[in-house]
Order: structure tokens, then C-alpha cells, then sequence
């Protein structure tokens, strides 16, 4: 009996840590993230020990705000709203608003029953601090070392979700296996698709672009916040430039090139769900032009050997060489669609190396990892392309996370750049 008020006891302590903390971090991001029109973000991430989770935050678009200037005009008329202290528009966001709950490994062991009610203390404790239904709290479980085995694109079923490696990225789906996820009852959210109550998803906006997430069916969720301010580098820097996106999953870098005005988009990954993905995220954004926007099945470890050999050939034109290459690979992928297994650790010093090699004169390639182990030793890349160029390098992690991830690094990220 008094292990169990113990337990509750520290319950308690940490749900009301959390609470206090999410409410410092939620005035200071609100704020700002609608100012940069970003409706989707990271609140909290395992900043106290004790509570080992990451909350993010989705403010969905209203049904029928499905295109740019739509989302546009009605931001615009939303913030007008709030200026005016209009009483029905935070009741509105609200009734539009999920948070994502994702609990990670412990360094000891808790019970299956201690866990589920943890759990339930933070959801309603997010909830509270957010002002939304505990419905709209959507827990998952990350990390856990006694679930590995699944095949890397499986879909949730209505009580577990089994991919490997979860910090390993969605594009592959390499995450551990999902001790569990719910959402605790059917919501009557228009969100919540037709036949499939608890399907969560819709549009959220990032810095003008649109996406759709979806927030149950994979563990992640369709978009990476942590890259937020490499895609705007990648839009500011793409005007009438030649840009290959690898390992492209939704492809959220390719929506921002072709904001950026670029001459050509080619998005590759091995998933056809995630290309399709992709191909919706860029037509939400009005990019539908066959021949400038192109999306590629492959394996990207063949495609750039390929590209390469063909390059060192004398095979591939000046034209087909790209001016920008975004290399995002997952840090362990191990698809039934290849005999290859990826291991970022070991093999991205090929990876770089063949991406430098197909970059036109003076072209840059941004590869970024979020690989803890991986050792980053550039003698360990040729100090020439094949075509004998030159070329730069320099890390650039430092300027590539977002305020909402200040204090962290989610990723590592350098800039190879070729000279002219």
C-alpha cells in the first residue's frame, strides 16, 4: 500500500514538473511559431530526466483550406481575430489542435499497468497546459529494447505498432516497436477519416508551405520539425537550380525547392507510399508539372552509383549534373525491396563521395544525419571528385536547429561545396 501512494505520490511531482514546464515552453513558442506561420511544432523533449518524453504539436487547417492562398487568407484572418480578443477563435483552434505524446526508454524498468497510468497522468497533463480534449493526446512508446522485429513500413494496427529503430527515422520506418499507442475513444473531429475513427490527419502549415501529416498510422508523422530551417536554406538557395532530394520521404525538402523556384526537383526514395506522399505534398503547394517535378523508385545507394559511374563515364551531360543534392538518409534502413542494408555509420563516406561527384561546378550538397555514433572524419572522403574538383566542407548543425529544438541536436548536418 505505501509503494502504491509512493508510486502516485511521484506521479504526481513529475506530472506537475511537466505541466510547468510545458507552460513556460508554450507561451514562449505560441507566439512565435505563428508569427514564421508554423502550425506544427515540438514543445517539449525530454528536458527532465524523470519524464522521458517529447510532446509534439499540431494545429490542423479547417476542412476546405487546402491550398496556399487559402491557408493565406485564412491565417490572416485568424490572427485579425486574436488581435481582436474574438472569444469563439480559441475554441476553434482548439477543436482543431492534437498533440503527439511519445514516451521513451527508461533506464529502469517499469510495469506494463505503472506505465499505462504514468502515461495517462502526462497526456492530461499536456492537455491541460494545451487546452484540448485528452482525446487529442495521441500516445506512443519509442526506444523500448525489447521491441525489434517488424517490417520497416508497416502501418499501426489498432493496438501496437511494431517498426524498428524509432529515433531512426520515418522515411524507413526503423524504429523500435511501439509499446502503445491510442487514442482514447473515437473523436467526432472531421480529422478522424470516413470508416476509420481513429485514422488522425489533415494539413499543417510550415513557413507558407503546406503538408499533410498523418498522426497514427506510422510512428512518426510525416514531417520532421528538426529540419525546418534547413528547408528554408534549401528554398532560398534553389532559384533555377538543379536539385536531387534523396531518401526524399514525403518530400518535404522538394515542396521547398520548388518554392524556391527551382529549374528541376527530383525526389528519390525506395517507398511508393512515400513518394505518393510526396507528390500530394507538392501538389498541395501547386507543383504539378511532370517535367520539372520528378519522382524516382530507387534504391538511392544504386541510384547514386549509378549516377556516378556514369559520370566518371563521361555518360552524364553538364545539364544533368545537379546544382543542390539533399542527403537525408535514414541511420539504419533494411527494406524487403533490396538486398542492401544501409548503415549510415559505416557507409556515408560512399554515399558523400558519389554525391560529390555528380554536383555540377560550384554546387553544394547538405548531408545531415541524426546518427549519435556516427564519426565524421573527412579523410575519409577523396580531397578530389572524380573529375578532379575541389570542394569545401564545413558543419553547419549549430545553424540548422530550430528554436524549438534550442539546446538539442536532433541532427548533425555539413555543407560540401564544389568549386567552380
Amino acid at each position: 500500500m505505501n509503494n502504491q501512494n509512493n508510486n502516485e505520490d511521484k506521479t504526481s511531482y513529475q506530472a506537475e514538473l511537466f505541466s510547468n514546464r510545458l507552460k513556460r515552453k508554450y507561451k514562449e513558442l505560441r507566439k512565435q511559431m505563428r508569427k514564421n506561420r508554423i502550425s506544427c511544432y515540438r514543445l517539449y523533449d525530454r528536458d527532465i530526466p524523470e519524464v522521458p518524453v517529447s510532446l509534439d504539436l499540431y494545429e490542423f487547417l479547417p476542412d476546405g483550406v487546402d491550398s496556399v492562398l487559402e491557408a493565406a487568407r485564412f491565417m490572416a484572418a485568424q490572427n485579425e481575430r486574436l488581435s481582436a480578443n474574438d472569444p469563439a477563435v480559441e475554441k476553434e483552434i482548439k477543436e482543431r489542435t492534437w498533440a503527439v505524446l511519445y514516451l521513451y526508454e527508461r533506464p529502469y524498468e517499469k510495469s506494463e499497468e505503472e506505465e499505462t497510468i504514468w502515461l495517462e497522468a502526462m497526456s492530461k497533463a499536456a492537455a491541460g497546459v494545451i487546452g484540448i480534449d485528452i482525446n487529442h493526446i495521441i500516445k506512443k512508446s519509442r526506444g523500448h529494447k525489447s521491441h525489434k522485429e517488424d517490417d520497416q513500413y508497416n502501418k499501426n494496427s489498432h493496438a501496437e505498432l511494431n517498426p524498428r529503430h524509432a529515433e531512426l527515422r520515418e522515411r524507413r520506418l526503423q524504429a523500435d516497436k511501439m509499446l502503445q499507442w491510442s487514442i482514447l475513444s473515437e473523436s467526432p473531429s472531421s480529422y478522424a477519416a470516413k470508416g476509420q475513427a481513429s485514422l488522425v490527419e489533415g494539413l499543417v502549415q510550415e513557413q507558407g508551405q503546406l503538408f499533410r501529416v498523418d498522426l497514427t498510422s506510422y510512428l512518426d508523422t510525416g514531417l520532421f520539425f528538426d529540419h525546418r530551417p534547413l528547408r528554408a536554406t534549401v528554398r532560398d538557395t534553389s532559384s533555377k537550380k538543379r536539385i536531387l532530394n534523396l531518401f526524399c520521404y514525403t518530400g518535404s525538402f522538394s515542396v521547398y525547392a520548388a518554392q524556391g523556384n527551382a529549374a528541376f526537383v527530383e525526389s528519390v526514395d525506395l517507398s511508393n507510399t512515400y513518394l505518393a506522399w510526396a507528390k500530394e505534398n507538392m501538389k498541395l503547394n501547386g507543383f504539378t508539372d511532370k517535367k520539372k517535378y520528378v519522382f524516382t523508385r530507387a534504391d538511392c545507394q544504386v541510384f547514386l552509383q549509378e549516377k556516378a559511374v556514369a559520370a566518371k563515364g563521361g555518360k552524364l551531360a553538364a545539364e544533368e549534373l545537379y546544382d543542390l543534392i539533399i542527403l537525408d538518409p535514414p541511420t539504419f534502413s533494411n527494406s524487403k525491396a533490396t538486398s542492401d542494408v544501409l548503415d549510415i555509420n559505416r557507409d556515408w563516406p560512399q554515399l558523400v563521395k558519389d554525391c560529390l561527384n555528380i554536383l555540377a561546378p560550384g554546387g553544394k550538397l547538405y548531408f545531415s544525419t541524426n546518427s549519435e555514433r556516427i564519426k565524421f572524419d573527412i579523410s575519409k572522403i577523396p580531397p578530389k571528385t572524380a573529375a578532379g574538383s575541389n570542394f569545401t566542407c564545413k558543419e553547419m548543425t549549430e545553424e540548422t536547429i530550430p528554436m524549438d529544438f534550442a539546446g538539442k541536436k536532433p541532427h548533425k548536418a555539413w555543407q560540401f561545396t564544389l568549386s567552380k
